[in-house]
This record gives C-alpha cells, sequence and structure tokens, in this order.
C-alpha cells in the first residue's frame, strides 16, 4: 500500500470512531442534555478549558425532553477529585417573527458544576433541573436504566399545566392556519380546491391531538 493509501485508512479509522481518545490521560466523550423543566434551551454547552469562550460541544433542548447526542467533550480517562466542567446555557427565543428574533438578546448563563466519579468515560449528560440548577452525570446509561448514577432518575414527565399549555397554543395555530386557507380559498377561485384541502388538513390536525388534558 502507498504512503497517501496509509494515510487516508488512518484519516478513515479516526474519523468512524467518533468521539476518539484525544490524548494519554483524556478521551473525547459524547454530549447531552435532558431537561425536567417548561423552558426550551438553545444552547446546552461545555466550555473548553483553555478557551471559556469557546463550546466543546453544544446541544439544544426543549422542555421536558432530551437532546440529541453532539461530539465531543474533552474528560480525563480517570476521574479525580475536583474535577468539574463549566456549562453555559441559553434560553429558548421567544420571537414570533425574523424581526424580533434579530433585536432579541437572551444571554449565555455559567455554571460550573462538579463532575461526579466515574469508572469510564462515556456520555457527560446535563440535568437542567427546576430553580435553574444544574447537575453533571458521567454514564454510558440512560436516565431511566437501574444503573444510572445521577440523582434524578427517568425522562422528563411534562406537568399537565404544561400540557394544557401546548395543546391550546398548538390547536389555536392549526385553527389560525385553517381560517388563512379557507380566506385564501374564497380569494383566489382558481386555487381553491388546493386551499380548501390544505384548510381540511389542518383542521384534521387538531381532531388527531384529541381532547384538551
Amino acid at each position: 500500500m502507498s504512503f497517501l493509501g496509509r494515510a487516508l485508512l488512518v484519516l478513515v479509522v479516526l474519523a468512524s470512531s467518533g468521539c476518539a481518545a484525544m490524548g494519554s490521560d483524556k478521551i473525547g466523550v459524547s454530549l447531552s442534555a435532558v431537561n425536567y423543566t417548561d423552558e426550551d434551551y438553545d444552547v446546552v454547552g461545555i466550555a473548553r478549558a483553555d478557551d471559556p469562550e469557546q463550546l466543546e460541544a453544544m446541544e439544544r433542548v426543549a422542555a421536558y425532553a432530551g437532546s440529541g447526542t453532539m461530539c465531543c467533550v474533552s474528560l480525563p480517562t480517570q476521574w479525580r477529585p475536583g474535577l468539574k466542567v463549566v456549562v453555559k446555557t441559553r434560553l429558548g427565543t421567544k420571537a414570533k417573527t425574523y424581526q424580533e428574533w434579530a433585536h432579541e438578546k437572551i444571554p449565555l448563563q455559567m455554571h460550573e458544576l462538579d463532575v461526579p466519579r466515574y469508572e469510564e468515560p462515556a456520555t457527560l449528560w446535563v440535568q437542567i433541573l427546576d430553580g435553574g440548577k444544574l447537575a453533571a452525570v458521567v454514564s454510558r446509561y440512560d436516565p431511566p436504566h437501574a444503573n444510572w448514577p445521577g440523582a434524578v432518575k427517568g425522562w422528563p414527565r411534562p406537568s399537565l399545566e404544561y400540557r394544557r399549555m401546548r395543546w391550546d397554543r398548538d390547536s389555536a395555530e392549526y385553527l389560525r392556519r385553517a381560517k388563512r386557507f379557507e380566506d385564501a380559498a374564497r380569494q383566489n377561485p382558481r386555487e381553491e380546491v388546493e386551499f380548501t384541502e390544505a384548510a381540511k388538513w389542518a383542521k384534521e390536525q387538531v381532531k388527531l391531538m384529541g381532547s384538551r388534558p
């Protein structure tokens, strides 16, 4: 195999390894967030140790939900007492239009979290808890698993108040769309069929939502 072929093979192996080893005493792990509150978060990120203004990895997470998984965050291969990570968060946008979003100034919040003991680096989880509290967990298990080491166990469960708010908001939005489509059908006879079908679809979505919680 030529030198170029060997080099390409090495690159393929490194790329396919995902969050691979970063050095003799550091390893890259994935980042996930789990949110137990009724607030959306547009940013949940880990600040770099050598440049706190930059983020190693970042995710977004909806209210009462888990995020996706992002690579990579650097952790020591062996846990040590006093280990901490700096987490930066930003609440989700409340803007309804691009103009509102352009002028919206939601600050980043910084949190220094203790990293509890772990036997092997796996996934760094950030749990977002009530009262603006955050907790770090390092585990290869998900929160519902019996071996999950975090103090808060299980996936988030939306409150009744939140589920009603979402139902009211989503049903009202579908009904607004239906009205717009019906108005468009009356104003555009040539496209009446298409707009009428769109209005029918929007009303059907409300039916599919079922009764209000």
